[in-house]
């Protein structure tokens, strides 16, 4: 849930273009907090029962070693307030890991793992490129380039830090992708956005580089 709500934030050009003509650094903080402040509080998730995939091979090609490695499959699912998103949801309660299988009309497909602690920690584990933005401090994220989605699982599981972990389970995971969500943005709008950050997002958009890629 975390890169999609970054996805979000920097995901439309017009932001860029807005940029582009070299502002000074107070109007880049000011153009990142009208940014966030337009962004959803909330979001809420919807099943589906007949998803139309733009490429459903993308999709499988993570959710189906998931499912024969132990991975239950809490459903696909699309977000309101995200025209064209669908996020397929696996759980593996045993493990304590959810994985989110996104599909994006822009940033296409991508997988994240999430193992959510007691304490109100995270530990995250995406393909998608990290993009430099500051996350709160109670998230700790691994980026990675792609590989067998089993594979990423046992790295996520070896490298989060011992813990104990919140439960898993197929009907829990819908609402717990949006209270993650929901705390994330609550989080990144309490730090804000350095102009370092908004600066960094333009600069990939004037180069032609989708968010995530």
């Amino acid at each position: 849930m975390v890169v999609l709500a970054i996805w979000w934030l920097f995901g439309k050009k017009i932001l860029g273009f807005l940029l582009v003509r070299g502002v000074a650094k107070g109007a880049l903080k000011e153009i990142g907090k009208s940014a966030l402040a337009q962004q959803p509080d909330w979001i809420t998730l919807t099943k589906i029962s007949d998803p139309q995939w733009r490429n459903r091979a993308a999709i499988e090609e993570w959710t189906t070693p998931l499912r024969a490695g132990g991975f239950i499959d809490a459903g696909v699912f699309t977000v309101d307030k995200m025209p064209g998103v669908k996020i397929n949801i696996l759980v593996k309660p045993t493990d304590c890991v959810m994985a989110n299988v996104y599909e994006h009309p822009q940033a296409g497909t991508w997988i994240e793992l999430v193992s959510h602690y007691r304490n109100g920690e995270s530990a995250t584990l995406t393909t998608m490129k990290d993009l430099g933005m500051t996350r709160p401090s109670w998230i700790t994220s691994i980026f990675v380039g792609k590989a067998p989605a089993m594979e990423l699982v046992q790295r996520l599981m070896t490298e989060r830090r011992t813990g104990e972990l919140i439960a898993v389970s197929p009907e829990r995971a819908p609402r717990q992708f949006e209270e993650g969500y929901a705390k994330y943005m609550l989080g990144k709008k309490n730090m804000g956005l350095s102009a370092e950050e908004v600066a960094t997002q333009v600069k990939r958009w004037t180069e032609g580089k989708p968010v995530g890629k």
